[in-house]
């Protein structure tokens, strides 16, 4: 019995064992966080005399290429680019065009090189060989930051031209080239030592050649040479710690240092320039064409065209003579979309418009020239469906009768200094306008006040009520129903608006002591990050105050637009012209504007600022809160 009583023992403590050890898996080890290593090049890295079709990269283990499109550049480019391919433990470079003679070559694969099992980058690994007999060894560097934000710009290709013609960059590879990190930094390395045009190019196409009007770009204005110089540095060696006195003294055991830190001077070798900026911008388009048409109301035809500038257009029938005036145009700003609202209610209640158009076109020699075309414009009317249009239909015992429309672009609290903006759904004339009646209320009784009605002067639709308001009182802006009427017939229903104006307290001030305004200074005051949103500017030639007044509540910045051809706002560059665009300067103290409260900012004007990246600021405030 005792044997068979430890046999079943023996049977249960091993199944129990056995249980167990099948709950899991036997760890892997610690997770691997080395990065590959080069154990080997063919050819060796700064070869001369490079006579070879393909480079050969080995590592210590299996890698994987990422992005290996994007962040792989060869300097000097090449017509065709040089394939890149990953073959288990090492990397091929086949080069599919004819290598430049007696000419140094970086082949420059930013961080895509990481392990195949866990990712882990490389680094920015450089190959480096030259076709001559020598291995250039002049660098330039900088950062490239976009002109509007004035903030660094990833991904953007830095060219040096040996061609010093400003059509170089349209119809020639570039000498040189390289690509911006993250920080917006470029660093053109193995470069032969003479004068360069210095330009930057958003390469979308990745064909190393300038489309005007198609790319943004930017450029030094000044050639730019490479040098070299030597500087002497003192460096403090520190004291060797393992050579210590260890001797008795008052309450235990001192420990003096016998060697003391050593100051020494060191030659280092370094090249530049290394601070150039280029600032990348956009082309003001120029080509003028046609580029829709439609008609989206009975009563309204749409065209737009390629870019905000005049294009003379005129529209007429193919079919009748409705006179001169069978249209109002309602423009855009800039004019780059035209609405043509229809009077004469014989040619819009017509499905089909048979249309001859004129306007101005930039033709193939860039030549902007007057054009014709004929088009066919047609409405399909909408049924009415749903719960709502039905009910209407029963409650009136017909068709839904349309209803001219007045929206006011005010809230129940209307700020002291902007007028009351009154949007109307189709043209209205300005007698009609002018029906709005303005109360306002003192004390307990309610009177009608006198306001002035200025009109969009684009937008025909538009107008502003304009009013000295008074701190904290009521108003209210109505109209009796069917008392506007359109340009169509269509009568208004019954419109009133009411609202009360803020009081003066309401509002903070911020007061700029500004200095060193050398021209025409545009001072603005904005909200947001990238995307900026101006809210109040203020325009300056000389020092002295620059107020901004009726500010909200909320946090503010300041940003400054030199002016240079004083024409009241921030203007692009031309490359063919070699203008650079209009400088804009980002102050780096924010405003948090209170009620009630002014602050005052001494700004100085001839002052450049870098700007701190808004995304960045955000993760550093949130890293704060959390370690608090």
């Amino acid at each position: 019995m005792r044997e068979d009583a430890r046999y079943m023992l023996t049977v249960a403590v091993l199944m129990v064992a056995g249980a167990c050890a099948n709950k899991g898996f036997p760890e892997g080890g610690p997770k691997d966080v080395t990065p590959p290593f080069v154990t080997g090049e063919r050819p060796s890295s700064f070869t001369t005399g490079f006579k070879e079709k393909r480079v050969s990269i080995y590592f210590n283990e299996y890698v994987q290429l990422r992005d290996v499109t994007s962040k792989f550049i060869m300097s000097p480019p090449a017509k065709k680019m040089a394939r890149v391919n990953q073959r288990g433990k090492y990397i091929v470079v086949e080069f599919q065009d004819t290598l430049r003679e007696e000419t140094t070559y970086s082949l420059d694969f930013g961080n895509s090189i990481a392990d195949n099992n866990e990712g882990n980058p490389l680094g920015f690994y450089r190959y480096v060989f030259s076709t001559g007999g020598a291995i250039d060894t002049m660098e330039v560097a900088g950062q490239v930051l976009d002109a509007r934000t004035r903030l660094p710009l990833l991904g953007v290709t830095v060219a040096l031209y040996d061609n010093l013609s400003d059509s170089a960059a349209l119809v020639e590879l570039p000498a040189y080239v390289a690509r911006t990190d993250s920080s917006g930094m470029f660093r053109v390395t193995n470069v032969r030592e003479r004068a360069y045009r210095v330009m930057a190019l958003d390469d979308a196409n990745r064909d190393y050649l300038f489309t005007p009007e198609e790319e943004r770009v930017g450029f030094l204005d000044s050639l730019v040479t490479p040098v070299v110089w030597r500087e002497t540095r003192a460096d403090t060696i520190r004291a060797d710690t393992s050579r210590l006195l260890v001797k008795p003294g008052r309450g235990g055991v001192m420990v003096d240092v016998l060697s003391r830190d050593t100051v020494v001077e060191r030659e280092y070798v370094l090249f530049g320039p290394s601070n150039l900026l280029v600032v990348l911008f956009e082309e003001e388009k120029t080509g003028l064409y046609l580029t829709g048409e439609s008609r989206p109301e009975r009563e309204r035809m749409e065209f737009t065209f390629s870019v905000p500038r005049d294009n003379r257009l005129k529209v007429s029938l193919l079919d009748m003579d409705a006179g001169d005036d069978w249209y109002l145009v309602e423009r855009s700003a800039g004019h780059d979309t035209l609405s043509l609202w229809i009077r004469d209610s014989v040619v819009y209640k017509r499905d089909s418009l048979g249309v001859e158009l004129c306007y101005l076109y930039t033709d193939s020699l860039q030549q902007v020239v007057t054009r014709r075309d004929t088009t066919m414009l047609v409405f399909a009317e909408k049924k009415e469906t749903g719960r709502k249009s039905r009910k209407e239909d029963e409650e009136t015992g017909g068709p839904v009768i349309r209803f001219l429309e007045v929206k006011a672009a005010s809230g129940s609290s209307h700020d002291l200094h902007r007028p009351v903006v009154l949007d109307f759904s189709k043209p209205v004339a300005v007698g009609e306008m002018e029906k709005l009646l303005l109360r306002e209320k003192v004390d307990t009784t309610w009177r009608e006040v006198s306001y002035r009605l200025v009109l969009d002067s684009l937008k025909i639709r538009r107008a502003r009520v304009d009013y000295p308001w008074r701190p904290g009182t009521d108003y209210v802006l109505s109209a009796d129903s069917a008392t506007i009427v359109d340009v169509h017939g269509l009568h208004n229903r019954r419109v009133e608006v009411k609202f009360t104006t803020k009081k003066e307290d309401a509002y903070g001030k911020v007061l700029l002591n500004a200095t060193g305004v050398a021209g025409p200074v545009i001072f603005q005051l904005f909200q947001g990050d990238k995307e900026v949103k101006v809210v109040e500017e203020r325009r300056a030639t000389t020092d002295g105050q620059v107020a901004f007044e009726y500010l909200n509540e909320g946090t503010y910045s300041l940003r400054m637009v030199l002016d240079g051809n004083n024409n009241g706002k921030w203007d692009t560059g031309r490359f063919l012209e070699r203008l650079q665009p209009e400088e804009i300067v980002y102050f780096p103290e924010e405003f948090k504007v209170r009620a009630n409260f002014d602050i005052e900012q001494d700004v100085d004007a001839s002052k450049r600022y870098a700007r701190v990246d808004p995304a960045k600021k955000k993760e550093k405030e949130q890293g704060n809160k959390m370690n608090r």
